[in-house]
């Protein structure tokens, strides 16, 4: 099985100074790419000089997340990729090695994650995947080892196990897989692009798997292209989040899950408000906004395939957390 290390990047020069050394060395027989998003830094030049053996795909303007790796796929023929932030590392060839086997042992696998650990706190998951993702009934996401804001110690999930989706920060795919399902959805521009893409892939293929591959880790410095306190973030996640549901949510449920989060919705962006926090609370009536003037046209977006219905793990991640007092995912 032929495998790709496919890096995005955009003005990451001193993200691929700390990190690209280390990811060549340990990921072993795979082909290293640079997927360059216009950079205005030096990053190509760098690469080009310091790395020869990186293949460089140099895309003419910012596409985005989901649109740069979409580009990049064009170029790309290997069986399995992975799709590796800039600010992210592997410090060891074993984590590889353990997700290259479960591809090779379980032909059913069509997506899997490392371990997500926090870089500078490496007692702790980081935010951005923790150790494999779910969503609750009404398209809220979280992690096992992530719930909201609380973050678990990084020993906690070492076990192999099937999630729901595969943290965007490493999200390896068998490149088949990817192609058939048209990649990413290039609307999304940046986050949650690989929520939607691996909802897509059960409504399509029920029997495919997700994996979180808890023995195997990469490291991820977390925020190092958005902070996680940014208004676009939280524009583009709450948008996003609203996109994808749209899109997937089996009909049934639809109305009831979109009504109910508006109401929660807007007590989020009270609360933000009411803590001094204007321009957070902005970007989630901004992005509504958004939804109201592109609803049309995300609905055409909901395919045929049948949606299924045990998409969700846990039914309210907000009570779990707020009301029940639930801040683990071992006690979901």
């Amino acid at each position: 099985m032929t495998r790709a290390v496919a890096i995005l990047n955009y003005n990451g020069l001193n993200l691929l100074k700390l990190f690209l050394r280390d990811n060549i060395k340990n990921t072993p027989n795979a082909n290293t790419y640079l997927i360059d998003n216009n950079s205005s830094d030096d990053s190509v030049n760098f690469v080009r000089t310091k790395f020869p053996d990186v293949k460089i795909i140099q895309l003419k303007k910012n596409f985005g997340y989901a649109g740069g790796y979409n580009e990049s796929i064009k170029h790309i023929n290997e069986d399995l990729i992975f799709f590796l932030n800039n600010d992210a590392v592997f410090l060891d060839n074993k984590s590889f090695l353990h997700i290259i086997e479960v591809f090779e042992k379980n032909k059913k696998v069509s997506v899997a994650q490392p371990s997500i650990l926090d870089f500078n706190n490496r007692a702790k998951y980081e935010y951005a995947g923790a150790s494999g993702g779910f969503i609750d009934f009404f398209g809220y996401p979280f992690c096992r080892g992530r719930i909201v804001k609380n973050i678990e110690n990084s020993d906690t999930y070492n076990t192999t196990r099937e999630v729901f989706w595969a943290s965007g920060c490493c999200f390896v795919v068998r490149n088949r897989v990817f192609r058939e399902l048209n990649g990413f959805d290039t609307d999304f521009f940046s986050h949650m692009e690989e929520i939607d893409f691996c909802w897509r892939l059960k409504n399509n293929y029920h029997n495919n798997k997700i994996i979180s591959v808890g023995k195997s880790k990469v490291y991820h410095v977390g925020a190092g292209t958005l902070n996680y306190n940014s208004p676009k973030k939280y524009y583009l996640n709450f948008r996003n989040s609203l996109f994808m549901l749209l899109k997937n949510i089996p009909s049934k449920y639809l109305v009831f899950v979109i009504i109910s989060r508006i109401f929660f919705d807007l007590g989020i962006s009270i609360v933000l408000f009411l803590k001094l926090k204007p321009k957070l609370s902005y970007s989630i009536l901004k992005a509504y906004s958004y939804l109201f003037f592109n609803l049309f046209s995300i609905i055409k977006k909901r395919s045929k395939s049948k949606k299924i219905d045990n998409y969700y793990y846990s039914f309210s991640l907000l009570i779990n957390y707020y009301v029940r007092n639930r801040k683990k995912f071992s006690s979901f």
